[in-house]
């Protein structure tokens, strides 16, 4: 079976941030809102600050953290508001966040009152103080409410898009399994999506995150690969990666982590992206017998990337300079893997 794997090398110096709003089969009609929220992001995403924050810059750290947090409050995606519902019809939420300079790390699973988790991953990964990396549950809502972080009602992350969907996709829930969502498809049932950013600040540090509302209808407790260091997200001096696509492939593989490993073996961001990908769809197959399919977004102190074996991936960056760009589109593949 052939693999449309479509990837693009960002070359570019100083300061960057690089987006995605997942990778899947993005319907048609969703396109239009996924555009407008990467835009809306990415233009109020600031990568110089003013202020005292190292000698008037954004580090690497807030600026995945800002970015990530506008994404989960906008709507469009599979996060936050907007996340996609479980089999009690909740919004059950994820996220983690890493520091490439020290390796620092935090993550949240399975919660059901954090507006924003990626702020909670992000708080235990800087109180945590090593003791705790990742928490789930009541566990990561108790530890909110410690860091002084307000609970909110799960009715108030649910919006009435995904109502919708849940009330369709329960009908025919046994006869959709996780990894059609991440092939061409009637995607409108099934769903999909993660959101993430990663990002090389002014001094060369780097970072990433990610966050998810996961599969729709998943069981209760389900967790992907979005807060596991190294599978949904990963970050240190040479790389930062997040990714997005079929979880439970995702993790099974690291997908973050085999960015990382070949990039220090000499590969280009690139390059990497494309084997990391290839390789899962090589090595996990959903039960129709189809290779696993996903994307990631990466960054290096010299250059980035990004990659998607998806028919659609959702995916933005700026520049110091303030440049944006954003892509929903389908683009040619540059290569057919067979």
């Amino acid at each position: 079976m052939s693999l449309s794997l479509h990837s693009r090398h960002i070359e570019t110096n100083g300061p960057l941030l690089l987006v995605h709003g997942g990778a899947w089969d993005i319907p048609d009609g969703a396109v239009d809102a996924h555009r407008e929220g990467l835009q809306s992001v990415l233009e109020k995403s600031v990568l110089r600050a003013e202020g005292p924050l190292h000698q008037n810059e954004t580090d690497a750290l807030a600026g995945v953290a800002m970015v990530t947090r506008a994404l989960e409050a906008h709507g469009a995606f599979n996060a936050g508001y907007g996340a996609m519902l479980n089999q009690d019809g909740q919004a059950e939420l994820d996220a983690g966040i890493m520091k490439g300079t020290t390796l620092d790390y935090g993550a949240v699973m399975a919660t059901r009152r954090l507006k924003h988790p990626v702020d909670v991953a992000c708080r235990v990964l800087e109180d945590g103080e090593g003791r705790v990396r990742m928490l789930a549950g009541e566990g990561a809502e108790r530890f909110a409410e410690s860091m002084g972080i307000d609970l909110v009602p799960n009715e108030t992350l649910v919006h009435p898009r995904e109502r919708q969907r849940y009330e369709r996709t329960r009908t025919q829930a046994g006869a959709n399994h996780p990894s059609q969502s991440f092939r061409s498809g009637d995607a409108d049932l099934r769903g999909g999506d993660t959101v993430g950013a990663v990002m090389r600040d002014a001094s060369g540090a780097l970072a990433a995150a990610t966050s998810t509302g996961g599969t729709p209808f998943k069981p209760p407790g389900r967790v992907g690969d979005s807060p596991l260091p190294g599978a949904g997200f990963y970050a240190d001096a040479h790389v930062a990666v997040s990714a997005t696509g079929w979880g439970e492939a995702i993790a099974a593989v690291g997908l973050a982590r085999s960015v990382r490993e070949r990039v220090r073996r000499g590969d280009t961001v690139e390059t990497a992206a494309r084997t990391a990908l290839s390789r899962m769809h090589e090595c996990v197959t959903s039960p129709d017998g189809t290779g696993a399919t996903g994307g990631c977004i990466a960054v290096t102190p010299e250059d980035a990337a990004i990659a998607f074996t998806t028919p659609r991936m959702a995916r933005g960056q700026r520049t110091d300079a303030g440049t944006t760009r954003h892509f929903v589109q389908r683009d040619s593949p540059r290569s057919e893997l067979q």
